[in-house]
């Protein structure tokens, strides 16, 4: 194949080779590229009759001598140091050797395997660019997506002193920086302690690179230079190969753009990230239960389908405050430091009141809020009777299963509203209760609030409780058997669950708890993660630890209910409390039975996935997690193999948004937190008590069951929110500590079942704390103290 020479403004297509395209493409975007030509098909036993005079355009100075083989920096893989780069050429001998160096490596051991691993073919077709180089102040590259995180709003510039090459070989380490989308500078780690960029040159090389990649339609990695006279140069341009889907492809949108978002209260339901098909069908659910409410009290026209009172961010969900805080605008007597208290369990500075309703309008909202929560009672009881009533039946085929689904998909939408009407009963009734305590709204002291909360954990009777008083009495049977140790304690969570299927009486026992139980579990919401009764494995594991805790001290911390004096309160307070206790264990049965009924339609679902999977629509059955409830009824009528595609790179996303953290509060769309320094008040952290009592003792930081099953009777635990999953390690523990939560959180119910003393709300604990830490938890105050570290 004959060998020529062509300029830049020649290439029209990847034939010269990825990196010459990519030159070319940004030339076009009218870039500054440092001039240069492209060798196509380059050999090494003969060069162009015009090669010379070529170089001599180039002003005959120093050069650099880049390969661009066929597939290198394109898009499925970058090829990146496969094969050679000569730089600093300075006379055309020169040049024809380095242009023989780079034809040659591309038959080198290692390009040749990379090249078989990559495009199933052993030779490459090799393309040169020769290009003229840069004075080098400072150079570097610049990732428009971060290839850790795989946050494509996070760009990520690494820069060292001089050429770049030291960078890309790993010879030097570089000064790094983060850039939001916004411009702002999120992360700035030094080598030195002068830095190698201005702010004008990152944003310089953030806004260039961010054009680039808008340009292409694609997240780019891209090479740079900045010259001695200031002056920034384009050296390369390449897709960045190893992403997985956007992380932000199912972000809603905000009403209002400055917005105040939290992930305390609906993160103890649904922690971390979510798959797209939880997203768009339990994160509607909430959404749609908290706007039926609204409606219902007359704060709001009508159920709006756009996202108004939660959020989706990074594949997290989140409840809008301001949102929520429209009910404070439309009734009497609702702000939004009542809002603050009861979603976050503090008032919340940044949350802002929203122009309230006309009086008359407010008068008679108020009188709807008081039906709506009285009436909960009644609405309950008609729903329990429904859901019994309820079933989805699995159909034969994709297409009939998933009207099946979609046409029975309301209910779970009627389950959310029943629930939160509930919920907003019980949370009427326990403010209440605090603001008698106190005697002044939404100002109790830290004493007051640990007295409502003592006086509202007399509740008998609250299913969570109940669950723990049955899982209480299998595991002190399992402690009891003498094989107890070896066959249950000690054997892999298999073998122990084989084991307790040979024991009739603990086979019994494990059924008749599921039976009961088996629907509920870890981020028990979520479509894609099983139930306890699908998968009994994780129960198991921490059953495995309670046991242990009982043989190690010989018992366990047995379920208590506080006694309350009802000759020592008031005439008010005596008629209330009986009514809040009633709206508890109302609200814990409308969660059950929530949690059931989204048990159901996850079993529906995964029996949609395995049809879809048997059918040949989708190459395994969970893939149905991957597509959102819009996208379903499209894709079984006509399958397409790109969803399919796009469903396997969000599961990888997946991964990647499980990793993120977010701060309690956020305005506007929320970021993924930044390390940042924490700084506690006398050696402090101070949280909201939520159990009374106090503990010294070892903390134990998890931020995953997995983490916990390695907790030891008495420890401290420290995470950042509990669901029902947790459950059976609070007989293990001496107390507990939450980032998140308020005196409702299931933590905190659990732990004054069991007399624990538990502080929630602490924001950074998990953070601030280490396993191994002794510490002081004081429920009465709220405060954590960090006394030794080891």
């Amino acid at each position: 194949m004959q060998n020529h020479i062509l300029s830049l403004a020649e290439i029209s297509d990847a034939s010269a080779g990825g990196k010459a395209y990519g030159l070319s493409r940004l030339q076009l975007m009218g870039l500054a590229v440092p001039p240069a030509f492209v060798i196509r098909n380059a050999r090494d036993d003969g060069f162009p009759d015009d090669l010379e005079q070529h170089y001599q355009a180039l002003a005959g100075g120093s050069v650099a001598v880049r390969s661009s083989a066929l597939g290198e920096d394109g898009a499925v893989a970058s090829f990146a140091g496969q094969y050679d780069t000569v730089l600093n050429i300075r006379n055309f001998s020169e040049l024809q050797q380095a242009i023989r160096q780079c034809v040659a490596s591309a038959d080198s051991d290692h390009a040749r395997h990379y090249q078989q691993s990559q495009a199933e073919e052993t030779t490459a077709t090799m393309n040169v660019v020769v290009q003229t180089m840069v004075d080098a102040r400072v150079a570097g590259v610049v990732f428009t997506a971060d290839p850790v995180s795989a946050r494509r709003d996070l760009l990520v510039i690494d820069v060292v002193a001089g050429l770049g090459e030291a960078l890309v070989s790993g010879e030097a380490t570089p000064d790094h920086y983060g850039v939001q989308g916004d411009g702002a500078v999120v992360q700035r780690h030094l080598t030195g302690t002068t830095p190698l960029l201005s702010d004008t040159e990152i944003t310089a090389i953030a806004e260039q690179a961010r054009a680039a990649a808008t340009h292409e339609g694609q997240p780019l990695d891209l090479e740079w230079a900045i010259d001695h006279n200031g002056s920034l140069f384009w050296l390369q341009a390449r897709p960045i190969t190893t992403l997985p889907a956007d992380l932000n492809e199912f972000d809603s949108t905000l009403p209002r753009p400055d917005d105040v978002l939290t992930i305390s209260n609906v993160s103890e339901m649904m922690p971390g990230a979510v798959c797209p098909l939880t997203s768009s069908f339990t994160g509607w659910g909430i959404d749609y239960g908290l706007q039926h409410m609204q409606v219902a009290v007359g704060a709001r026209p009508r159920i709006d389908r756009n996202w108004q009172v939660t959020a989706s961010a990074y594949g997290h969900l989140f409840l809008n405050l301001s949102g929520n805080v429209v009910m404070s605008a439309g009734v009497l007597g609702s702000s939004v430091e009542q809002t603050g208290q009861t979603l976050c369990g503090r008032i919340i500075p940044e949350l802002k009141a929203m122009p309230p309703l006309p009086l008359w309008r407010r008068v008679i909202n108020t009188g709807r809020l008081l039906h709506y929560c009285l009436s909960a009672p009644a609405v309950v009881e008609r729903f329990s009777a429904d859901l019994d009533r309820f079933a989805i039946e699995k159909k034969s085929d994709s297409t009939t299963m998933w009207k099946e689904l979609a046409a029975k998909s309301w209910f779970f939408d009627h389950c959310m509203a029943v629930h939160i009407q509930s919920s907003a009963l019980s949370g009427f009734l326990c403010s209440i209760i605090e603001n008698r305590v106190s005697g002044n709204a939404n100002d109790s002291t830290i004493q007051e609030q640990a007295e409502a909360v003592r006086l509202l954990a007399g509740a008998t009777g609250v299913e969570s409780a109940l669950m723990l008083e049955q899982l209480d009495h299998l595991l002190d049977h399992i402690a009891d058997h003498p094989r107890a140790t070896g066959d249950f304690v000690q054997a892999s969570v298999p073998d122990a669950l084989s084991w307790l299927h040979s024991i009739p009486a603990l086979q019994q026992e494990l059924a008749a708890f599921l039976d009961t139980h088996g629907h509920r579990g870890y981020r028990e919401l979520c479509l894609r993660d099983p139930s306890w009764k699908d998968d009994p494995a994780p129960l198991v594991q921490s059953m495995q630890a309670a046991v242990h805790g009982r043989q190690v001290t010989g018992g366990h911390r047995a379920l208590q209910t506080g006694e309350i004096n009802w000759s020592e309160l008031g005439k008010d307070l005596r008629w209330l409390l009986p009514k809040a206790h009633n709206a508890i264990r109302r609200r814990e049965q409308t969660k059950s039975q929530l949690v059931d009924l989204a048990h159901r339609f996850k079993q529906g679902f995964r029996h949609l996935g395995r049809l879809m999977a048997a059918e040949g629509l989708l190459p395994d059955a969970d893939l149905v997690n991957f597509f959102s409830t819009g996208e379903l009824p499209g894709f079984i009528a006509q399958p397409q193999e790109s969803a399919v595609n796009r469903a396997h790179a969000r599961r990888e996303a997946l991964i990647y948004q499980q990793q993120l953290e977010f701060p309690e509060i956020s305005v506007g769309m929320p970021q993924p937190l930044q390390p940042q320094a924490i700084t506690p008040v006398d050696g402090a952290l101070q949280g909201r008590p939520a159990s009374r009592g106090s503990i010294e003792g070892i903390a134990r930081v998890a931020h995953t069951l997995a983490e916990a099953s390695q907790l030891q009777p008495g420890e401290i635990l420290i995470t950042p929110i509990t669901d029902i999953g947790w459950t059976p390690y609070f007989s293990l523990i001496g107390g507990l500590i939450t980032d998140l939560g308020s005196s409702v959180s299931h933590g905190a119910v659990i732990a004054r079942e069991y007399g624990l003393p538990c502080v929630v709300n602490t924001r950074q604990a998990t953070r601030y704390f280490q396993t191994g830490d002794h510490i002081r938890l004081d429920g009465d105050t709220g405060s954590v103290t960090l006394l030794d570290r080891k």
